[in-house]
């Protein structure tokens, strides 16, 4: 109980998430392909593919990670962040993503983009600006500070896409969220101090 009543926001997205996951399971291809990002398709009249690819998944693995990732570090961010702002960061993440990934790899590409990867990571790294010396295990088996654990994940996800390392993955997607979490939080931590659940009128403005 204490679980749903701190964290409606993540439980919700994650709810969201699967209850989708499944759609794409029983309606097909065509439902997942309408929903993701092709970005030669949302640049011309597909605009709601910016948004909505982020709800979308390749795989149960795929959709079960992301998910557990945001339960994991999400209930936390909202509760000290407050719903509003850490809906806001949850979105800004995701659209970042997409935009650097766009920006690096073509806005003509047919190619999908699908996945709740670059929001979760735009929330992880609101984690790691808020206890930046609290150890997580990011990287298996290897503790580390986290905030140093996002500085070696986004160099990770910086040389893992220049050199192709990890085929079907968005590196440049991760990294995107990964950046705009860091932008929201150095606003947040200058104009949003007081951004908890007693504020939430605080408003700032395979991946």
């Amino acid at each position: 109980m204490m679980l749903l009543k701190v964290g409606k926001v993540t439980i919700s997205l994650i709810v969201i998430n699967f209850v989708l996951f499944t759609l794409q399971i029983i309606l097909g291809d065509w439902f997942t392909k309408l929903f993701s990002l092709t970005p030669a398709l949302a640049f011309n009249g597909a605009y709601w593919q910016f948004f909505t690819y982020m709800f979308m998944h390749g795989s149960i693995m795929h959709v079960a990670l992301n998910m557990f990732v945001l339960m994991i570090f999400g209930i936390r961010i909202e509760e000290t962040l407050g719903k509003m702002n850490f809906i806001i960061l949850y979105i800004l993440a995701g659209l970042g993503s997409a935009g650097l990934y766009m920006l690096l790899t073509g806005f003509g590409s047919t190619v999908l983009m699908l996945g709740a990867s670059g929001a979760v990571f735009g929330v992880l790294t609101a984690y790691a600006f808020l206890y930046p010396k609290e150890i997580i295990w990011i990287f298996p088996g290897i503790p580390l500070p986290a905030i140093l654990a996002i500085v070696l994940l986004a160099g990770f996800e910086l040389f893992s896409g220049l050199f192709g390392l990890q085929a079907g993955i968005a590196n440049f997607g991760h990294l995107g969220g990964i950046i705009v979490g860091a932008i929201f939080m150095i606003i947040y931590k200058q104009i949003g101090r007081h951004g908890s659940k007693e504020h939430d009128d605080i408003e700032f403005i395979w991946n």
